[in-house]
């Protein structure tokens, strides 16, 4: 099979339709995005051009200290976005979050490289990297979701969950229908991707792979891995995030902390 075909600049420049339409939507609705479009629009082009750039560098130079530190940033980038979701965030909130988007992805690498792939070199980037954002990405998706929902879910129900609570409950049972709301929610993208996986939505690896030049059979294997393991991924990195957000929501004596659930609300 050929190579992909290389696209020149210019022709590339053509993709800008794309920018302008979403502009004009904005516009023509009064949405007041139009900030926003520009500015996500030119930093996901320039931020593309130099990771393109940087990744071959890597590629060319395979070192585990030089693929570690890219790991590292791209964890902690995704742990600060998840809590960009949550009102009024807290530091010990940036915490849960780190420790769920860590512990997720690290489990579903390593299950990926050492049991399913098996990659000759543990580290070797031209596996790990676009793998494990991928990974990364679709979990601080999921914790986003969750945790956002999960805050509001509570906010609605305070009243309710007030109630259970002076009938004896524990915290962790008083909250538990803002948890399975949360959790749903976060794994509704997941699952609807994969009700149509194949049929309506072929996926960006698969794709890109075959553009290659793979083997569509070889692209099928990855992507399988691919869904599956993001599927898992969201769903444990949601589940380990709101778990530890209910120990902040709740105090150790089973009381709501109204500072960080409804700051609005402060409980007299």
């Amino acid at each position: 099979m050929n190579n992909a075909i290389d696209i020149p600049w210019s022709q590339l420049s053509f993709c800008s339709v794309f920018v302008i339409l979403l502009i004009g939507i904005s516009l023509y609705e009064s949405l007041r995005l139009e900030k926003t479009i520009l500015i996500g629009s030119f930093r996901a082009v320039i931020q593309l051009i130099l990771v393109g750039f940087f990744i071959k560098l890597i590629f060319d130079y395979k070192q585990w200290y030089v693929v570690m530190p890219i790991l590292l940033v791209m964890i902690f980038v995704a742990s600060q976005t998840v809590i960009k979701w949550l009102k009024n965030p807290v530091k010990e909130m940036y915490c849960c979050a780190l420790i769920s988007v860590s512990l997720a992805s690290a489990f579903s690498l390593l299950f990926i490289f050492l049991l399913v792939v098996r990659i000759p070199v543990w580290y070797d980037p031209q596996y790990l990297i676009p793998v494990a954002g991928m990974i990364i990405a679709n979990g601080m998706n999921g914790a986003a979701l969750a945790g956002e929902r999960y805050k509001s879910e509570l906010e609605i129900r305070v009243p309710e969950i007030e109630m259970l609570l002076s009938l004896g409950y524990e915290s962790k049972m008083a909250s538990r229908k803002s948890r399975q709301q949360a959790l749903s929610a976060s794994l509704i993208p997941s699952l609807n991707s994969m009700m149509v996986m194949g049929i309506v939505h072929l996926p960006g690896m698969m794709t890109g792979q075959i553009i290659a030049g793979s083997s569509p059979v070889t692209a099928v294997k990855y992507q399988i891995i691919i869904i599956l393991s993001i599927a898992a991924t969201v769903a444990l990195t949601s589940w380990v995030f709101v778990s530890l957000l209910d120990k902040k929501f709740f105090t150790p004596y089973h009381q709501i902390r109204y500072e960080l659930v409804n700051p609005g609300k402060r409980k007299k």
